[in-house]
Order: C-alpha cells, then structure tokens, then sequence
C-alpha cells in the first residue's frame, strides 16, 4: 500500500473512532487528526457522500456515525470467532444456574456484551450493552491482565453508579491485581444495586486474555457461588477458540 493510501485509511478510522463518543465538526477532527481543516473535510464529506457519516447543518455543519456503520458493526459481531466459539458455553452457564450468563470484551472505558443468555430476554446486560469496566466483574478481569488498558481507564475520574462502586484508583487496582491471583473477579451491587457478578478470563492460544465469561443474577440466585461453573465456562470458550483455529490451520 502506498504511503499516502496508508495515510489516508488511518486517518479514517481515527475520524471514525472519534465520531462514535459524539458528534464533531471538521475543525474539531482536524485536531484530532493533526491535519488542517480543508483536508479533514474532504475527508469527512466523502465519508457522508458514501454513506458513512451523516451531516447536521447549523451554526456549525457536524458530523456522525451513520447506523450503515453501526449495521456493519453488528453484521461483524454475530460471525466472529469468539463469539461463535462462546455461544454453547454461554448457553450451557445459564441452564446451569439459572443466571444471565454472557461473554464480554474491553471497549474503551467500558466493556461491551457480545453473548448473552437469560431466561429473561430483558435481563442486564443486554447484547451490545456497554458496562463500565469498574463496576462490573468481567470488567476486572480485564483490566487485571491489560496494563496499559487499566491505567487509561484510571486516567479519568471513575463514575459512582451506586453508593457501593469503587472509584478510588488504588482500592480498584487492589481489586484487579486479586483477581488475577484468584482467576476470578466479583462485583456485589456496584453496577445495578440489585445485582451481583462472577466473571472468569477467556484466554486465546498465545494465553492473552481477550474476554471474560460473566454470570450476574439477584443475591436470590447466589451468583458468587458458581465460581466453578463460570470457570468451566471460560476455559470451554477457550478450548473451542483453539479447536476452530487448529481446524482453520
């Protein structure tokens, strides 16, 4: 690929990636891009011309997302691997104990629900729920084994969604650094008061941990007791991840 190619489709995708937290106008990602403010027109407008963006005028013309980049999105989530290989563990959790079993993945300062099972199509998270990482078991897990991850989500004040989350930085990286130790994370309240959390990591052929297997439930369920199962579940993912890729190679 040519150098100016590359240039471009990187500037892209950061124009992309800034525009899915708000709306921004050409000047507003010429910055982000570090280019001026001609050359991040053009740039947006092409974008919007094919479908990509959509434009708002007012005082100052701005720029979004267009839902074709969100059904993309989506069309990508339903056929990715982990997701493929977490479907019948995910299942097999929630007919286990009862509670709303699902996989996550970190996504920014939250992590996004790509698997989700319940006796309750209603039940919390739903599928492409974004959950802060800080409030939620599969949450801690992640940022436990991503460093640099953890620290940029520490970067910025934590939200206090109920009177029981964490939001000192230290008492979270206690938390975090004890569910490694532990191969698990809990959280009790700190999300929704009326829920608890186990999560376990998921682990890919090289032993990076990409996701987490998560069962939340009310305290009636008893959620923190099903360690065992939701481990089970992680290293079911896991074991399929390996077989497709062992099948692929």
């Amino acid at each position: 690929m040519a150098a100016t190619e590359s240039f471009f489709v990187t500037r892209t995708m950061q124009a992309l990636e800034t525009l899915a937290f708000q709306p921004a106008s050409a000047p507003q990602i010429a910055d982000v891009l570090r280019v001026d403010a001609r050359t991040a027109r053009r740039l947006l407008n092409r974008l919007a011309d094919e479908g990509w963006l959509t434009r708002k005028e007012g005082r100052a013309r701005t720029y979004t997302l267009s839902l074709r980049l969100v059904a993309l999105a989506a069309h990508f989530a339903e056929g990715a691997p982990l997701v493929l290989a977490a479907r019948d563990a995910v299942r097999a959790l929630h007919e286990r104990t009862g509670g709303v079993a699902h996989l996550t993945v970190p996504s920014y300062r939250a992590v996004l629900c790509l698997v989700h099972r319940a006796g309750d199509g209603a039940a919390r998270p739903h599928v492409r729920e974004l959950v802060p990482a800080h409030a939620s078991a599969g949450g801690k897990v992640l940022l436990g084994h991503r460093d640099p991850w953890r620290e940029s989500v520490l970067e910025l004040p934590l939200e206090p969604l109920t009177e029981r989350t964490v939001v000192d930085p230290d008492a979270l990286r206690a938390e975090c650094a004890l569910a490694v130790v532990r191969g698990a994370a809990t959280e009790d309240g700190e999300y929704r008061r009326e829920l608890q959390s186990i999560a376990a990591p998921v682990r890919d052929a090289t032993g990076e941990v990409i996701a987490a297997v998560a069962l939340t439930g009310p305290p009636q369920l008893a959620v923190l007791e099903h360690g065992a199962a939701v481990a089970d579940a992680a290293a079911e993912v896991a074991a399929e991840l390996a077989r497709e890729a062992a099948w692929e190679a």
